[in-house]
């Protein structure tokens, strides 16, 4: 009888662990606080050791190329991973498998897989390794509208439209069309998070029917960016630009490339939304120390939480008769500022399990003194003294000036976020 009660307890247990969170609304409508928001989660613990023979594929070496979209049988989810970033399937369970182009060995653009076992699994009444279900070609992703509005913006949804009415949604982007800026974009880290895919080829950033018809990359590129400011700046702007030692404008991830396991993912982040123009200095400094450090404490803490990647103010530099001017990489016809070169970055991290949380921010000027950042680039009280996790040189103006700082506090300042919480204190 004891053996019969425990049985049913761990039976109890693995399914509970296997239960995703429920989806983020498309629409972020104040006063409604992070504590009472839950997400999907694509993370799940390991099961027990002592599970029926099932399958596992691990994300980084494990999957077909170019790599089919991965997700739970019949839903919008993308499929969970756990803690080492294994997608587990018990023995006779499915997942869903998406190439909108056709598989290598299949016609269909959607196929339904059963697990046999290990890395087998059965599709129409016959056995394939996983590894051999291959798209034709990698699966394209979608920045739609949703209708909604956000603290400044619009929300945008990214990820992969299965069918017309079946979305497979990896971030959300808060976007202001008239600026075109991107005031913060939102995700998930997950314990699996720190063994996202290796080796996945950067591609060229897409517009995605946003920026009015502008040629963005060209607007990115060294040449065009420094005949931009230098018209700004009336002239003499060679002497902000050292493309050897990369002091250039790069475009700079808001929602990070390695901070999602699958390829797709991955490649789904190359998105003019996605990005903002940032000093590569910082964005290779103490930026990627930043998302770096996260990624593995997140991992390592078996922790879920939502990530807010944003930009505030606009950076200057001083024209020809010192005044510091504020910096673009486009004008609209009346000569108002558009794709502008944000002051700050900024990370804000939630745990909604312990409503703790923690704000990241970066400098994004290498050419300040540290009187200028002190007096007009800190925003909050700096707690980074706290933070143990991240191995960044704070104080580093090229590498970008860092610094820490409690959820309410940036709030005080960053007005643009939806209504967030930490009321259990710092995330450290």
């Amino acid at each position: 009888m004891k053996f019969a009660s425990l049985l049913l307890l761990f039976v109890a247990q693995a399914a509970w662990a296997r239960v995703p969170y429920q989806p983020l609304p498309d629409v972020e409508v104040p006063p409604v606080l992070e504590d009472e928001i839950y997400e999907r989660a694509i993370y799940v613990d390991p099961l027990p050791e002592t599970r029926a023979a099932g399958c596992s594929v691990t994300i980084r070496g494990g999957m077909p190329k170019p790599e089919p979209v991965c997700l739970e049988t019949n839903s919008e989810n993308l499929y969970p991973f756990n803690s080492l970033g294994v997608m587990e399937v018990d023995s006779g369970k499915t997942l869903q498998l998406w190439c909108p182009s056709g598989f290598t060995t299949h016609s269909e653009s959607l196929l339904t897989a059963t697990c046999v076992s290990g890395t087998t699994f059965k599709v129409d009444g016959r056995d394939y390794n996983f590894k051999d279900l291959a798209c034709k070609s990698w699966p394209g992703f979608k920045a739609i509208k949703t209708g909604g509005t956000c603290n400044g913006g619009i929300v945008i949804r990214v990820g992969f439209e299965i069918t017309s009415s079946r979305f497979a949604e990896q971030m959300q982007i808060c976007f202001n069309e008239q600026e075109e800026v991107t005031r913060y974009t939102r995700h998930q880290l997950f314990p699996g998070s720190n063994y996202y895919e290796t080796g996945v080829d950067r591609i060229t950033f897409q517009t995605a029917g946003y920026f009015n018809g502008k040629n963005v990359d060209k607007l990115y590129t060294q040449a065009v960016q420094l005949e931009t400011i230098n018209k700004d700046l009336g002239g003499d702007a060679d002497k902000y630009f050292d493309m050897s030692t990369n002091v250039f404008l790069a475009r700079g991830h808001l929602g990070a490339k390695a901070d999602f396991d699958y390829a797709p993912e991955q490649r789904a982040t190359f998105l003019f939304i996605n990005a903002a123009p940032q000093w590569q200095t910082f964005n290779a400094g103490n930026w990627a120390r930043v998302e770096d450090g996260l990624r593995a404490w997140v991992s390592k803490n078996k922790m879920n939480v939502n990530c807010y990647t944003g930009v505030y103010g606009v950076t200057t530099l001083p024209n020809k008769q010192g005044v510091e001017t504020p910096l673009y990489l486009a004008r609209d016809a009346n000569n108002n500022g558009l794709i502008p070169v944000p002051k700050l970055y900024f990370r804000v991290v939630i745990e909604p399990s312990t409503h703790r949380g923690i704000v990241f921010v970066g400098v994004n000027n290498p050419h300040l003194s540290e009187e200028q950042i002190k007096k007009d680039y800190v925003i909050c009280n700096d707690v980074s003294d706290r933070v143990t996790y991240i191995n960044w040189k704070k104080t580093d103006i090229k590498a970008g000036w860092s610094y820490a700082c409690e959820v309410a506090d940036f709030l005080k300042t960053v007005k643009h976020l939806p209504a967030l919480t930490a009321s259990n204190g710092l995330l450290v």
